[in-house]
């Protein structure tokens, strides 16, 4: 019988199986979908050769040694650096905003980050407490650029005012006072040959494994024991875990729009945000920047976002309410630690992490349970 559970086929998931499994532990690990690798799931488009993400961009990066070493194993790896541009009016500006796209905005022709920052000084509020994304922004870069790029993004987005939101979602993406059009700064950055699905098929890959796909692990855990378990791991939305005894907590999903293109490229750059109102998507992804075609058409695949509240889960929404409700699911959940019933990931600890973050947290977990 396994001893360890886990629910959902993610990195999260993926990374405590893998580790229990090489310890010698028996792994059942459950997933609501047909397939693994959870939101960053990719497959080969048989008609162009293009891998496409099913659920928008996945990118990984990272400074840690220790998470870079650990992947590392479970694929072979090319280097990849992500840039992403801004669409505003007819130009398409640099994100996130360095001294080229300075110039370019206001039509400048500013040498260095010493005439960057003096130029942005005369542009930006002084403000004694910055707690929201509004303030944030404004504080570093003034109201011309906080209109032109973020306000509406961040109203498509989120479908709240800047305002309204924590200052960490745009403190993401920090204004750089150097002419790097890199959208990360990471020591590592690469993809996965045979993209993320192939990798965490290969993380899976083990005797000790069970891998159950079309499984609700609600439906399921009502004919189930789960003190025959050691462990749980649940790296769904924790709110539904709790089934909502404190009510919903906020996640905004995307709505994504495939078009192929009989052409080589739709854009310059592997994304474009669109932070306008005059169009209903947020950015535009183009699959073919990431992983080359294998085939040799003249032929590419983009898929334009659509924010909305209906759908999977992806984004914690980073605001006050959200940040009470929290505090007592984390309560409850803090409860169930020692009947070693753990909540992990994006979804299971309501938190905005990167692909990194969640291998690096599974990691630590693991080597502090099996330590006790």
């Amino acid at each position: 019988m396994p001893s360890i559970l886990i629910i959902g086929a993610g990195l999260s998931g993926a990374t405590l199986a893998e580790r229990y499994a090489q310890a010698g532990s028996k792994v059942l690990v459950l997933d609501k979908r047909s397939h693994l690798a959870g939101n960053c799931y990719d497959h080969l488009d048989q008609e162009s050769g293009i891998r496409v993400s099913n659920y928008g961009a996945h990118l990984f990066h990272t400074n840690s040694q220790e998470v870079w070493d650990y992947v590392g194993q479970f694929a072979t790896w090319r280097p990849y650096q992500h840039q992403v541009l801004v669409k505003v009016g007819e130009q398409l500006l640099n994100l996130p905003l360095n001294l080229n796209s300075i110039n370019q905005f206001f039509g400048l022709n500013l040498p260095n980050a010493t005439a960057m920052k003096q130029f942005l000084a005369k542009k930006r509020h002084h403000l004694k407490k910055i707690d929201n994304s509004q303030a944030y922004v404004l504080s570093m870069v003034g109201p011309e650029l906080y209109e032109a790029i973020f306000a509406n993004y961040s109203q498509k987005q989120w479908a709240l005012d800047p305002s309204e939101l924590d200052a960490s979602v745009i403190k993401r993406n920090p204004v750089r006072f150097n002419r790097d059009n890199h959208y990360f700064t990471d020591r590592y950055q690469a993809l996965p040959e045979g993209g993320f699905e192939g990798l965490v098929a290969r993380m899976l890959k083990h005797q000790n494994i069970k891998l159950q796909l079309d499984t609700d692990f609600f439906a399921w855990r009502q004919d189930q024991d789960l003190s025959q378990f050691e462990q749980i791991f649940y790296t769904g939305p924790i709110d539904q875990y709790f089934d909502y005894a404190f009510g919903h907590l906020e996640y905004r999903s995307l709505d994504f729009h495939f078009e192929r293109h009989e052409q080589d490229f739709y854009q310059s750059t592997g994304a474009v945000n669109y932070p306008s109102l005059e169009y209903p998507f947020t950015r535009i992804i183009e699959y073919k920047h990431f992983y080359p075609s294998a085939n040799p058409v003249k032929q590419t695949i983009i898929s334009k976002e659509l924010p909305t509240w209906d759908g999977e889960p992806y984004y914690p929404v980073p605001r006050p309410r959200n940040h009470e409700l929290l505090q007592n699911y984390q309560a409850e959940a803090k409860k169930l630690e020692a009947k070693g019933i753990h909540f992990v990931g994006r979804l299971g600890t309501y938190r905005y992490i990167n692909m990194d973050q969640a291998v690096a947290e599974a990691l630590k977990l693991f080597k502090r349970l099996t330590l006790c």
